[in-house]
């Protein structure tokens, strides 16, 4: 059998979180996620700030799925990925101030993504809405594919084992 591409993909905090031992749909989602893509030969992109966030929010699971990625050299570290232009045009725009924030509070995914891979893992759809809402000015960030492993809809696992191909229906740009 043919071996499938390896995918570069960022992964939110909030999935490592999540992804606990309990059968909880939300913990079981997350952790078959993350199971699937160790299996599926994908990897992970860790910039120091994603590392850190990890570090602060990860379940006893996600400690060891991210030390069997470290062993099997299937973590891309990336140094820095910041864009200060991409967050300046971001705080330019005519946004509440509770809108900016959450978008910058997560840009760094962004940023990370369009540094490598293109695509997001996680579970704040808050920030996915509020980051299309932003397309139109900031195009660079169009291409970038968010993916939620617990929205039934998105088929995220069965996504990442046919490769993690940055469809565009996933895409941030994406208009349905």
């Amino acid at each position: 059998m043919p071996r499938k591409a390896s995918a570069e993909l960022v992964v939110d905090a909030s999935v490592a979180r999540a992804s606990g031992e309990t059968q909880h749909p939300v913990s079981r989602a997350c952790r078959e996620f993350l199971q699937e893509m160790l299996k599926v030969c994908h990897k992970i992109v860790m910039t120091q700030e994603i590392r850190q966030e990890w570090n602060r929010h990860r379940s006893k699971f996600a400690y060891v799925w991210l030390s069997s990625m470290t062993a099997r050299k299937k973590v891309v570290r990336v140094g820095s990925a910041e864009k200060p232009e991409l967050r300046q045009a971001i705080r330019l725009l005519e946004l509440g101030e509770k809108e900016r924030g959450a978008i910058l509070k997560d840009i760094h995914l962004v940023e990370a993504a369009l540094a490598a891979g293109q695509t997001v893992v996680s579970l704040d759809d808050n920030a996915r809405e509020l980051l299309r809402l932003i397309v139109a000015s900031i195009p660079s960030v169009r291409p970038v594919v968010w993916v939620n492993p617990v929205k039934e809809d998105e088929h995220a696992i069965q996504w990442l084992g046919k490769g993690a191909i940055a469809e565009k229906r996933r895409q941030l740009g994406f208009n349905s």
